[in-house]
C-alpha cells in the first residue's frame, strides 16, 4: 500500500508540477454522443488549463446528434464558455441503445433559449483544425462518423491531426457500442493512416462510479466537479451509481491523455494501437488521476507565486474582510487579477476593477488561459475611464509588452472592448445601468469631499471595493459577437 501511495504521488508530480509557459499542452476537439460518461469526460477536459478545447461536436449514440448538441451547448453556457463552437453530426437513424432514455434525462444545463441553428460537425471540425496553429488531438467518445466525414471531404487534414484518442469497450477484436454505432466509418478511419489510440477498460472492471468516487470528486471546489456531483448524486443517475453498474468508460480516455503510463500498449496496425487500463493497481489509480485532472495545477495562472496569497492578514484592513466573499462569489482568477491590477494601478480604482471583470469574462467565454487573446480597448487614454486598460491587461495577459492590446484612436471614450481569439471576436460593453450608478456615486463623492481630495480618494477606494464585491461579471456587460 505504501508503494502504491508513493507511485500515485510520483504520478501527480510528473503530471502537474512541471514548469512551462502556461500555454495549453493539448489542443483538442471533443466528439460526444451525450452519455453520462461523456459528461464526466468533457467536464474533466474543460476544467484543466493543460487543455485547450477548440470545439465540441456530436455523433449518434446515447443521444441523437441534435439532442446531444442541445445538451452540450447548455453545458458550455452553464460554465460561461459560450465561445466554444458546437457542431451537430450526421444522423444515422440507428436503433437507440438501451440507455437512450436515461441519457435524455441527464441534466447538462438549462436548455431554455438555447439556439437550435447549430452548424454541422464537419464544418466545425474543419474550421477548428484549419484555424489552429498546433496539431489537434481528436477526443472521440462515440462513433467515428464525424471524423470519417471530415477525412472524406478533406483527406489532407489527417496531417493536422496529431492523433485520435477513441474509447471503445474492446480494442482487439473491435466490438462495443462506439464501434457498432457506425462500423463503416470506424473501419475507414482506422484504415486512413491517421494515428488512432484505442483506449479500453477491458482490464478495469473494478473502476466503478460509486458513491465513494463521487465523494472524492466533491472535494474539488470548482464548477466542473460540482456538475459531476450534482448529476451523479441526484435524478436518474443516482440509482445507477448506488447499484455500481456504471464504470469509468469514455472518461478513461481523458485519464489516458494525462497518464498514458497507466496503460498497457499493444500495436494492432502501423497506425492503430490499443491501450488497456493494465493491472488492477494501476486501474485503481485512475480515480485519483481523475480528481487531479479536475483540480488542475494549483494557481495555474501564476508564474512567480505557487499558490496566490489568500491569507487575510496579508491584505489591507478594508480588503481583508471582503476577500473570502469575493473569492467565493467571483472565483480565484478574478481575485488574483484584481489584486495585481490595483497594485500595478497605484490605487484601488473603479474602472480598473471594471477592466478586470471584463477581461476575466472574455477569457471565460473562450475558456482560455492568459496571453491567448487580442484586446482592443475603447476606454481611451484619459482617466478615469482609461484606468480600465490596466485591468484588461492583467486579467487577460494581453499586455503592451506582449503586443496583444491596443487602444482605439478617434473613438468615443467608453467602457467597452473587443477580444479576439482564433478569428472569433467578442465585444463587451458595460451596461448603461452600471455606468449610471458609477457616475452617480462618483458625483456624490465629489459633492461630499471635493474633487481629488484625500477624502475623495478614500471614497473612491471604498466604492471600488464595493463594486468588486457586488458587481457580477456575468450580468454587468452587454455581450455581442462581431
Amino acid at each position: 500500500m505504501h508503494r502504491i501511495f508513493l507511485t500515485i504521488c510520483a504520478l501527480f508530480f510528473y503530471l502537474f508540477s512541471c514548469a512551462h509557459s502556461g500555454k495549453a499542452r493539448f489542443h483538442v476537439i471533443i466528439d460526444t454522443d451525450g452519455a453520462a460518461d461523456d459528461l464526466r469526460a468533457i467536464c474533466m477536459l474543460l476544467s484543466n488549463r493543460e487543455v485547450e478545447t477548440l470545439a465540441v461536436t456530436t455523433s449518434e449514440g446515447a443521444l441523437t446528434p441534435t439532442d446531444a448538441a442541445l445538451k452540450v451547448t447548455a453545458l458550455l453556457h452553464h460554465f460561461y464558455h459560450e465561445g466554444i463552437p458546437v457542431g451537430v453530426g450526421r444522423a444515422l437513424n440507428i436503433k437507440p441503445p438501451a440507455w437512450r432514455q436515461q441519457s435524455e434525462h441527464i441534466f447538462w444545463g438549462d436548455v431554455t433559449d438555447i439556439a437550435t441553428n447549430v452548424p454541422t460537425a464537419t464544418d466545425v471540425i474543419i474550421q477548428s483544425i484549419e484555424e489552429e496553429d498546433e496539431n489537434v488531438i481528436m477526443m472521440c467518445f462515440g462513433a467515428l462518423t464525424n471524423l470519417n466525414d471530415v477525412l472524406t471531404i478533406k483527406p489532407e487534414l489527417k496531417n493536422r491531426i496529431e492523433r485520435v484518442i477513441w474509447y471503445n469497450s474492446s480494442a482487439n477484436p473491435l466490438k462495443g457500442a462506439n464501434y457498432e454505432a457506425d462500423r463503416a466509418s470506424a473501419d475507414k478511419v482506422l484504415a486512413s493512416g491517421v494515428r488512432v489510440e484505442i483506449v479500453s477498460g477491458e482490464g478495469a472492471q473494478e473502476i466503478e462510479i460509486d458513491a465513494q468516487y463521487v465523494d472524492m470528486i466533491a472535494q474539488v471546489d470548482n464548477a466542473y466537479s460540482k456538475m459531476i456531483v450534482k448529476t451523479h448524486s441526484n435524478g436518474i443517475l443516482k440509482p445507477v451509481v448506488e447499484s455500481r453498474h456504471m464504470k469509468m468508460w469514455d472518461d478513461l480516455a481523458v485519464v489516458y491523455l494525462f497518464a498514458p503510463q497507466l496503460f498497457t500498449v499493444s500495436n494492432i496496425h502501423s497506425n492503430v494501437s490499443a491501450h488497456l487500463s493494465g493491472s488492477a493497481d494501476k486501474a485503481r489509480q485512475a480515480k485519483e488521476i481523475t480528481v487531479k485532472i479536475l483540480a488542475g495545477k494549483p494557481d495555474s495562472e501564476s508564474r512567480v507565486f505557487y499558490g496566490f496569497p489568500d491569507a487575510p492578514h496579508l491584505y489591507a484592513a478594508d480588503v481583508a474582510p471582503v476577500m473570502n466573499g469575493i473569492i467565493a462569489r467571483h472565483g480565484r482568477s478574478e481575485w488574483r487579477a484584481g489584486v495585481l491590477t490595483n497594485e500595478l494601478h497605484g490605487h484601488l480604482g473603479i474602472y480598473a476593477i471594471i477592466g478586470v471583470k471584463m477581461g476575466v469574462r472574455a477569457r471565460e467565454y473562450f475558456n482560455i488561459g492568459l496571453d491567448d487573446i487580442r484586446v482592443v480597448s475603447y476606454a481611451g487614454l484619459q482617466p478615469p475611464v482609461s484606468c480600465m486598460n490596466d485591468g484588461l491587461q492583467v486579467s487577460t495577459g494581453g499586455t503592451l509588452g506582449h503586443g496583444l492590446i491596443g487602444v482605439a484612436a478617434g473613438e468615443n471614450i467608453r467602457p467597452e472592448a473587443t477580444f479576439t481569439f482564433k478569428n472569433k471576436t467578442l465585444r463587451l460593453k458595460l451596461k448603461a445601468a452600471y455606468a449610471r450608478q458609477i457616475r452617480r456615486d462618483v458625483e456624490d463623492a465629489i459633492r461630499q469631499h471635493g474633487n481629488l481630495t484625500e477624502p475623495y480618494w478614500q471614497q473612491i477606494r471604498a466604492l471600488a471595493i464595493k463594486y468588486w464585491e457586488e458587481f457580477d461579471r456575468h450580468e454587468m456587460f452587454e455581450m455581442t459577437k462581431d
